[in-house]
């Protein structure tokens, strides 16, 4: 499973979760649920993107 496939995966599960608060507490929180989701997932992506590329220094060449 390459990291698109499996974003695609995670954002499902989380509309799915987010569905369902909104089922039972409104629109609202569910759109802040979502929103928080989002965030701690991207900043995930993001520190194991630069886990991986510890070895850059971050200049392009």
């Amino acid at each position: 499973m390459d990291a698109i496939d499996e974003r695609f995966a995670v954002y499902t599960v989380i509309m799915l979760i987010c569905s369902a608060v909104g089922a039972l507490a409104g629109g609202f929180a569910a759109a802040m649920t979502f929103a928080f989701i989002t965030v701690g997932v991207e900043l995930a992506y993001l520190c194991g993107r630069m886990i991986l590329n510890a070895d850059r220094s971050g200049a392009e060449s």
